[in-house]
């Protein structure tokens, strides 16, 4: 009977570790690299329109998932931005 618990908590541990590790390895190809460009906001410009912007010149590109991008890249945990702001806008190759 013991053995058998040695054999549940070895299997348990690699199953977590195994978790771990894959785990790690998701968040980190999951980060996404940018090249990017500095903006410094306008007057009457929001992140809705600069990323309409963005998708104007690639049709492929959906204006959610750059608007996501945008605030992924400036840290931004809401879609407001402010005249003057500076923030980084992603080139999409």
């Amino acid at each position: 009977m013991e053995r058998v618990k040695n054999i549940i908590k070895d299997v348990l541990f690699i199953l977590v570790v195994i978790t771990i590790f894959h785990t790690i390895i998701n968040y980190q190809l999951a980060k996404t690299e940018y090249k990017t460009y500095e903006h410094t906001v306008k007057s009457g410009e929001t992140i809705w329109n600069l990323a309409s912007s963005i998708c104007s010149e690639k049709e492929e590109l959906y204006i959610k998932n750059v608007i996501n991008d945008i605030r992924e890249i400036n840290d931004l945990e809401d879609p407001t931005i402010y005249v003057g702001q500076v923030i980084n806008l992603p080139i999409y190759d």
